[in-house]
């Protein structure tokens, strides 16, 4: 644990979009919190964040940052199939992690992550940055504990299907999951990987509160942009609209009774943004400072999440509804369970 006192390092592992428009920005934002180190298989794009942000060098090897003494963490935005292999090496190494989501394309390597993350005693945070969204927030404390919930969202499952699971599973809906029923096709080509591009899910949990999953590939909803949540109570609804731009309250059937906004720019992800991509880091800070907690979204949430995904996708398949406690048993998953 690095001291109070002491101006905390960060290595960069993966310097594309991610990386250059956001994380990176953002660290710099946070006092007593800078960025050192930049790696990238094109060499040229972390330098060019060097030159940008500052620090001591710009590398091909991850190794490099893995083995460097001097640096207390790693913000990781590579792709899920890498970031296995690199937030293991990292926690191994004793570097607090940062990783973008999904933590992995398959599950038994978020399972093997979890296990090492969780032996070595680093901080960690996964890149669900909505949980941490102020409008998200508000939804949770107008609604609490919703009978029903409802989301739609588009583009790819691989990058897509995360967020919004995550507030479903581990947000949302407090009970535990005990059945995934979805049917769905393979229509845009956009998760080649994948049985199915887009679908309809049905998820029950054990208070038999239930949420339904729409994601529709390509097929863009232009007045709801790129995803929304809906939640409904005994007496209410919560209509999160416009990327969780917008928070809307109704009690009956005429009138929206509150409505919160925030007032910034589209696709503001900065200090003051509106969809957690600073607040992330800055628990990632806070968490390594203090020595205490873990942060929102824990390393088991991240498994947990592609644990939902990969059970959704097996309902596609097989055309049955899937037992999730089962289904957590069969794949050597169910200390996913037990999360904080």
């Amino acid at each position: 644990m690095s001291g109070e006192s002491k101006s905390l390092r960060f290595g960069v592992i993966g310097c594309g979009g991610m990386a250059t428009q956001v994380h990176c920005p953002n660290m710099a934002a946070i006092p007593g919190a800078k960025t050192v180190a930049y790696c990238d298989i094109d060499e040229d794009k972390a330098k060019a964040l060097l030159k940008v942000h500052g620090g001591e060098y710009a590398t091909a090897d991850a190794g490099r940052i893995m083995e460097d003494r001097t640096i207390d963490g790693v913000l990781i935005q590579v792709g899920p199939r890498l970031h296995p292999q690199l937030v293991q090496a990292a926690a191994k190494a004793g570097k607090h992690i940062f990783v973008e989501k999904p933590i992995a394309v398959e599950l038994s390597d978020a399972l093997e992550t979890v296990r090492v993350v969780e032996a070595s005693g680093v901080k960690f945070i996964h890149g669900t940055c909505n949980r941490l969204a102020p409008m998200v927030k508000m939804a949770k404390r107008m609604c609490p504990d919703p009978l029903y919930s409802f989301c739609q969202c588009t583009d790819t499952v691989t990058n897509q299907a995360c967020h919004n699971i995550d507030l479903a599973v581990n947000l949302f809906h407090e009970s535990p999951l005990a059945a995934v029923y979805a049917s769905g096709v393979q229509a845009w080509d956009l998760d080649p990987h994948l049985p199915v591009d887009s679908f309809s899910a049905v998820l029950t949990f054990a208070d038999k509160s239930v949420h339904t999953y729409l994601q529709h590939g390509r097929a863009y909803n232009a007045l709801m942009t790129k995803y929304h949540y809906q939640l409904f109570g005994k007496d209410r609804c919560v209509f999160l609209a416009k990327r969780f731009k917008e928070c809307h309250l109704m009690k009956n059937l005429q009138s929206v009774e509150r409505t919160w906004s925030f007032a910034g720019p589209d696709m503001d992800r900065g200090p003051f943004g509106y969809m957690g991509h600073y607040d992330e880091l800055k628990e990632l800070v806070d968490c390594i400072r203090s020595g205490r907690g873990n942060g929102t979204m824990t390393v088991r949430d991240a498994a947990y999440i592609l644990a939902v995904e990969k059970a959704i996708l097996q309902s596609t398949q097989t055309g049955q509804a899937v037992a999730f406690p089962e289904f957590l048993k069969a794949n050597q998953a169910a200390f996913l369970s037990a999360r904080s």
